[in-house]
């Protein structure tokens, strides 16, 4: 194809057209061929399809779905037809392989056919269709089932402690998407929906009333908002105002081709007011909403290509970790690392980092709106780092700078330690032993007979250390800096890093050991006793549920939930990849045993170690790892 973008935007329309054919054809069920058109139309040209048409993203894709599912749903005539009851099937899978909130939009009118039925052969053919979408889900839903329980029962806790706040059911709240899809469906086709509504229920077309007012009911009880939310609720709305110009079409013929001609007058001026803010968008009164969004096309360019290209310039081929510290709408890690990805980089684009830049070879900083409330606090302070230590900024020397169309300026720095440091090796060495006993507490307390030994060169007036050796008796180890951090007591400890670079400006300026990069970090002894990894594991939400007991050279792991629990026996194994992996001997839910192969298929699901691996900022080993029933044991 072309580029990325007309292979993006292809996709997207061929969804637009699938969504508006199935709402036509949805629509022609319920009122006949010109409500059918009408229909289509209004979902086509309506304001937020427009705008969500122009962007890459799954949620008009699931509202063409939603719109097939529902005239898939339809030609089943209550679930009385085998044949279709299929085809619904193999439309819900797809629908669900979309996107799981799917089932939410088709399970009131799911609801509604079957007790419209109410015969064993509709319940034996809805049956049919459930098990024909749950087995070509089962790929992508299969491995998740298990923790589904536990994940519901940590939803339904947090919701309980929210239970009682004034914001979750005031009358702003509620009224929030009602008052919104007016914008998201156009004004004229808002008037036609209440009217379509009336027509639906006059003509008994209970099957359309639930199918929009169910899940509209639904997310309007949901506490966030979005308006991507009630996108995929469009098409059987605007199905519904097809019923209304339906009716109104019936009249005459003159009336028929007069309400299709304001159709597309009104389709064409939401058509411009969205792509080019012409006609002008209003403001709403009494709503206080706008008529419409807009998404004006957008030639500015934010220059992610020219800082990739600068970075591959300097760095050649050479594998590098840019990171992207601003986090602003169109110059963020999210742009960058598709771009790098497009482009066949060997780039790892990253984030703000929390402390120190630890293995990041190129930094991106920006002036300005640097993005959200949420995210400013840690990328301000990333920014603010390079003015208020200057020992960092001469290590992270400016490569380039860039204008940008916001007229705030990007600034690409990489990290280069030039000469410059007076003191001998020896004296940083001790100057560097010295401040790794005082900064360890950090990730360290309770620590007894620590031993530190640095091995060196000339070559550490320019950072670079070429072993550093930790040991001690027993630590407490965790992440202190944050409050609620879960702690592990470790015994016999041996940490080796190799290739250590530090920043010796940092080192010679106020005896602090800054930490830039690690060739590679072993861990080459440690005990871990069984309370000490129940005690941490019980300090990780994600493990408040789970027991451990070790056993011979496996730990018996039992998750408790609702209804029955899940044990598992599991090895730790060695791994290329990552510092190690995990193997399942055996599982059971509740009493039933489980296949062995089918539940190390569904613990690639819940493996942390890849998630692990790749937050590393540099490689980390670990020694052959024993379990008895006393203590884990990594190393000999």
């Amino acid at each position: 194809l072309p580029s990325d973008v007309a292979a993006g935007q292809i996709v997207i329309l061929l969804f637009l057209g699938l969504g508006m054919a199935a709402t036509y054809l949805l629509a022609r069920e319920l009122d006949g061929s010109t409500a059918g058109v009408a229909a289509a139309w209004i979902f086509g040209s309506a304001p937020f399809v427009l705008y969500s048409a122009l962007r890459f993203q799954l949620d008009l894709p699931l509202a063409a779905m939603v719109a097939l599912g529902l005239f898939a749903l339809w030609r089943t005539e209550g679930f009385t037809r085998t044949g279709a009851s299929i085809a619904a099937g193999v439309v819900l899978a797809a629908g669900l392989l979309v996107k799981p909130p799917f089932a939410a939009y088709l399970f009131g009118p799911v609801v509604w056919l079957l007790a419209r039925e109410r015969s064993r052969r509709a319940a034996g053919n809805a049956a049919l269709a459930a098990l024909v979408a749950a087995g070509l889900s089962l790929l992508w839903y299969g491995p998740r089932m298990f923790g589904l329980p536990m994940q519901i029962a940590d939803r339904s806790f947090k919701n309980a402690a929210l239970e009682g706040k004034p914001e979750t059911f005031t009358a702003a709240a509620l009224a929030f998407y009602p008052t919104w899809i007016v914008p998201q469906l156009g004004v004229l086709a808002i008037l036609l929906l209440l009217a379509g509504l009336v027509v639906a229920v006059v003509r008994r077309r209970g099957f359309a009333v639930v199918a929009f007012l169910v899940p509209l009911a639904l997310f309007m009880l949901i506490r966030n908002k979005d308006l991507r939310y009630t996108l995929p609720l469009l098409p059987i709305a605007a199905a519904l105002a097809g019923m209304a110009v339906g009716e109104l079409a019936a009249v005459t013929a003159r009336a028929r081709l007069a309400a299709l001609a304001v159709l597309a007058v009104v389709g064409a001026a939401q058509l411009g007011s969205t792509g080019w803010g012409v006609p002008p968008i209003v403001q709403l009164p009494l709503l206080d909403v706008p008529s419409m969004l807009a998404s004006p096309a957008s030639q500015a360019d934010w220059r992610q290509r020219d800082v990739l290209r600068a970075i591959a310039i300097d760095g050649g081929d050479r594998p590098a970790t840019v990171s992207i510290v601003p986090n602003a709408r169109f110059f963020s890690v999210a742009n960058f690392r598709y771009y790098a990805l497009r482009d066949g980089l060997p780039l790892r684009v990253v984030r703000a980092w929390d402390r120190d830049p630890i293995g990041i070879d190129y930094v991106v900083l920006k002036t300005g709106h640097v993005g959200p409330t949420w995210t400013a606090e840690t990328i301000e302070r990333a920014t603010s780092q390079f003015t208020r230590e200057p020992a960092l900024a001469r290590v992270y020397p400016v490569l380039g700078e860039f204008q940008l169309p916001d007229g705030s300026t990007a600034t690409l720095r990489v990290r280069r330690v030039p000469d410059g440091v007076t003191a001998s090796p020896e004296r940083l060495a001790g100057t560097l032993e010295t401040a790794i006993r005082s900064q360890l507490r950090a990730v360290a307390r309770e620590v007894d007979n620590l031993a530190v030994r640095i091995e060196h060169d000339g070559d550490l007036v320019r950072g670079r250390v070429r072993r550093i050796e930790l040991s001690a008796d027993s630590a407490r180890i965790a992440e202190y800096r944050r409050p609620d951090a879960a702690v592990l007591r470790v015994r016999r400890l041996l940490l080796v890093a190799d290739d250590v670079l530090v920043n010796p400006f940092s080192l010679e300026a106020d005896g602090h050991a800054d930490l830039l990069d690690v060739g590679r970090l072993r861990i080459e002894h440690a005990e871990i006793g069984g309370d000490d990894l129940q005690a941490f594991l019980g300090g990780l939400r994600a493990f408040r549920r789970v027991r451990v007991t070790l056993t011979s050279d496996a730990i018996y792991f039992t998750a408790r939930q609702p209804g029955a629990d899940v044990s598992a026996l599991v090895r730790v194994v060695p791994a290329v990849d990552r510092p190690f992996a995990l193997e399942v001997q055996q599982a059971s839910l509740g009493w039933l045993p489980l296949p062995t192969a089918l539940i190390n298929w569904v613990v690639r699901h819940y493996d942390p170690t890849p998630r692990m691996k790749s937050r590393l900022p540099f490689p980390v080993q670990i020694g052959r790892v024993n379990v008895t029933e006393q203590a884990l044991r990594i190393g000999e």
